[in-house]
């Protein structure tokens, strides 16, 4: 099986990524979440800490 890439999403909050980490288990995807850094050494905030990726199970073969 292969996955392949649909969307991604943000979320700001670790609620926030649960939320829509859920969601996306519930219409059949599979996701990979990266976490950022709070502050950056320069002391400005990233206002999207978490990022989602959707992908979809693809067979071999099958595009």
């Amino acid at each position: 099986m292969y996955k392949k890439a649909v969307t991604s999403v943000k979320a700001g909050t670790l609620k926030e990524a649960c939320e829509r980490i859920q969601a996306a288990h519930d219409l059949g995807f599979v996701v990979e979440v990266f976490q950022f850094e709070k502050a950056k050494p320069d002391g400005v905030f990233t206002p999207n800490l978490f990022m989602i990726d959707l992908f979809l199970l693809v067979k071999e073969g099958a595009e």
